[in-house]
């Protein structure tokens, strides 16, 4: 079934600190284990950011905000924790599996056996022990389960090649429980995973005809052997449909099989709606409660919180943003009940709306009403799991847990609805042959990228000079946007001058500035604003 066009990378062992995991290959093979340190480094991602982006056209500065959906991510002490705990399922599964030992043949034998006989429950030789573990996480939708655990399992290798045993080792394997799942639909993914990964055709072999689905667990638990899976994490699990896959009873059977018989640690991830499930005998079944359960909740108001929106409010993209006030603190918290998701992208789309919408570039500020009036607009679907949140109704929390967060792609499209209607000059008909657009278009990217501009505005610039002249030349596209960035710079650097100035050369700014009648009193401050008539003589109104 192995295809042999696709290169696997080969087992670097290193010592990983205690000896049973140095002595086995499959453990040996897995890259350190972070101490907490290094796995907060795992997460942390931020975008990036330029002052001199804020003097943008407004069309283009929407695409670098975007950058904060995918590019942002502060870590916690749960993620920590998560970290940890993936790290010891993978390795503790293969301590009983250790391919210099007898007991890894006996592993395959007794597999083989079962499959023969299509029944995982049949006895064929005295089981081998098993060293594997499992956990569920369970958390409201958005509150960041699967992107921190895509975050976890990409440090790790997709696939390594042992050569001194011929096999091919897959330290983890993540599906996601299709909805309205059954078991068959379950092992189809499961084949469908391996084949990404191996470059397999398991879902075309075991997907034709009717195979029972005594047959097809048999199978998915024989690759999970053969092929080394350390780790397999079922998402969503909430969509697993008990009475189509024949009652609970089955699916815990086949799940606590993978564990105690093939070795496989498990991950159940799902929202509140499959506590049920989790709290079921697979919850009682011996290992199953090895890691226990994780609770994944929301950002806690409290230092947290406040650490969360100081790193993420210093990435604004507009041209007079102020400072975190401690009630738009209170307004952004009430909003999204503390879930990071629906925190970035309504922080994203409240600056993509008042630049968009804003005459002034003083105006260019988020503001409480503004935030109102985005979460009204494009979070009513969040709205009842925001309000059981807010008043702690979990019976609720269980109806509202598969709402999708609002897609922030479409809903910035949708933000340039709301457009000032400007009257456009018409262009003249003029029929250009656009077959070497997109390969111009790809040069001047890759040329302005080559020289330090980010790639979205890049594109963006690109865009605009050909949009200005449909027949202009490569050169005159990378000079008009190199242009464009120059004199940002320029601007910037006039910011700077004015808005930036160190006390000692406050003497030299204008005089309506404040800071130099300050740097230039003699007597109170008071009296030199009052004689700049810059406040109100406070004496004439108490006479």
């Amino acid at each position: 079934m192995m295809k042999n066009d696709i290169p696997f990378p080969t087992a670097q062992y290193i010592d990983p600190g205690i000896p049973e995991y140095a002595n086995n290959p499959l453990i040996a093979a897995l890259p350190p284990i972070n101490d907490p340190i290094s796995a907060a480094s795992l997460f942390t991602k931020k975008p990036h950011f330029s002052r001199e982006e804020i003097y943008l056209p407004s069309h283009i500065r929407i695409h670098a905000i975007s950058r904060l959906v995918n590019s942002f991510f502060v870590p916690f002490s749960n993620h920590i924790l998560l970290e940890q705990k993936i790290s010891a399922l993978i390795r503790q599964a293969y301590l009983g599996r250790n391919p210099k030992e007898a007991s890894f043949k006996k592993h395959l034998n007794n597999c083989f056996e079962k499959m023969v006989r299509k029944d995982l429950n049949a006895y064929i030789y005295d089981n081998v022990s098993s060293t594997a573990l499992s956990m569920s996480l369970v958390g409201i939708s958005g509150s960041g389960k699967s992107t921190t655990l895509n975050i976890i399992l990409d440090s790790y290798n997709k696939t390594i090649f042992h050569p001194n045993f011929n096999l091919i080792q897959v330290p983890w394997l993540k599906v996601d429980c299709p909805h309205d799942g059954t078991l068959t639909e379950l092992c189809f993914s499961i084949f469908m995973a391996l084949d990404k990964r191996l470059n397999t055709s398991y879902f075309q072999k075991f997907s034709r005809g009717r195979l029972g689905i005594g047959k097809l667990l048999t199978e998915v638990a024989n690759l999970c052997l053969i092929h080394a899976v350390g780790l397999l994490v079922i998402d969503e699990f909430q969509h697993m449909n008990m009475a189509k896959s024949g009652g609970e009873k089955k699916m815990v059977n086949f799940l606590v099989t993978l564990i105690n018989t093939i070795g496989v640690s498990v991950i159940l991830v799902g929202t509140p709606k499959a506590l049920p499930i989790f709290a079921s005998e697979f919850r009682q079944a011996r290992r199953a409660a090895g890691h226990g359960n994780i609770v994944w909740d929301r950002i806690k108001k409290d230092e947290s919180w406040d650490d969360f929106l100081d790193e993420i409010w210093k990435y604004q993209w507009l041209q007079n943003a102020q400072e975190l006030t401690e009630e738009l603190r209170g307004k952004l918290y009430d909003l999204s009940q503390g879930i990071a998701d629906i925190t970035i992208k309504l922080f994203c789309l409240a600056q993509a709306r008042i630049i968009l919408l804003s005459s002034d570039w003083k105006k260019e500020y988020i503001t409480f009403n503004l935030l109102q009036d985005i979460y009204d607009e494009e979070f009513a679907v969040v709205k009842p799991m925001i309000n059981a949140l807010k008043i702690g109704d979990n019976r609720s929390l269980n109806e509202y847990n598969d709402i999708e967060i609002p897609d922030i792609e479409s809903s910035l499209i949708n933000t340039f609805d709301l457009m000032k209607q400007n009257t456009i000059a018409k262009r003249s008909n003029i029929v250009v042959d656009e077959s070497d657009k997109p390969e111009i278009a790809k040069k001047a990217v890759k040329s302005l990228v080559d020289i330090g501009v980010s790639e979205d505005i890049a594109e963006s610039l690109v865009k605009d000079a050909i949009s200005s002249d449909p027949n202009i030349s490569l050169l005159q596209i990378i000079q008009a946007s190199t242009k464009s960035v120059a004199s940002l710079s320029e601007d910037a650097k006039k910011e700077e001058s004015s808005c930036v100035r160190k006390p000692k050369s406050w003497n030299q700014l204008s005089r309506k500035d404040i800071r130099k009648l300050y740097s230039e009193k003699t007597g109170g401050m008071y009296e030199v604003l009052l004689s700049n008539k810059l406040i109100f003589p406070v004496e004439r109104f108490m006479a």
